[in-house]
């Protein structure tokens, strides 16, 4: 079977374009990751998790220029592409890593962002990132992303899909699209109802979490860590 780094090695130089013709209301989702962060919260680090070929680590560039930004991914081939696209940004880190094996330091981060990466993982692997993200944080920190979440019944999920497929065809994705996404879904992707996110970032120590926008299957999850 083949593994999620060598299927987005060979969709690297495809990435931005396919996923533009697959998600419905994409930018609407990366302006809704940044207006929910705190007015007040001016990051100097930030995290991006799963950044593909940097489509969120661009906006995360245009909100907090002056940030220090660690752009991190499991496909070394889509992490070249990242790396060639911001080739001009000296604040930019880059780093070939499992969201399993993160081992940046205690309160490296007053930001960790994230958009339709998380679900590549299971839930009990979910569990423990966001208590090592919690770690990651500084207090007051924020962590918040964008994923595909499942229906809290088969029904609502089963819609879901059927909601997303007609979606993506007016987007402009073809059959052959379509059947790649849900090989490799059905392959590889762990699809978690939003409650059982939120319980779980409560349960890592976050003391404030909430959805802040959602449309079909894909949310935005926000979780703050108040205290250390």
């Amino acid at each position: 079977m083949q593994s999620v780094e060598s299927f987005y090695d060979q969709l690297s130089s495809r990435y931005t374009d396919l996923i533009s013709r697959c998600v419905p209301r994409y930018n609407e989702m990366f302006y809704n990751i940044f207006h929910y962060i705190p007015d007040d919260l001016q990051p100097r680090n930030i995290l991006d998790l799963g950044c593909g070929t940097g489509n969120l680590t661009e906006a995360a560039l245009q909100h907090f220029p002056d940030a220090q930004i660690h752009a991190l991914d499991l496909s070394a081939d889509i992490l070249n592409e990242c790396r060639l696209r911001f080739k001009d940004h000296d604040n930019i880190s880059y780093h070939q890593q499992d969201f399993n094996d993160l081992d940046f330091p205690a309160q490296s981060f007053d930001l960790v962002i994230s958009s339709i990466a998380i679900h590549h993982i299971a839930d009990s692997q979910k569990a423990d990132l966001y208590k090592k993200i919690f770690r990651m944080l500084k207090p007051g920190g924020v962590f918040v992303f964008a994923d595909q979440t499942r229906g809290i019944t088969e029904e609502i999920y089963e819609k879901h899909i059927s909601r997303w497929k007609n979606e993506a065809l007016k987007l402009g994705s073809t059959e052959a699209d379509w059947e790649m996404w849900m090989e490799h879904q059905d392959a590889h992707d762990y699809h978690t109802p939003v409650i059982c996110h939120l319980k779980e970032l409560e349960t890592a120590g976050f003391d404030a979490v909430d959805v802040i926008w959602k449309n079909i299957m894909w949310a935005i999850l926000w979780a703050q860590k108040t205290t250390d």
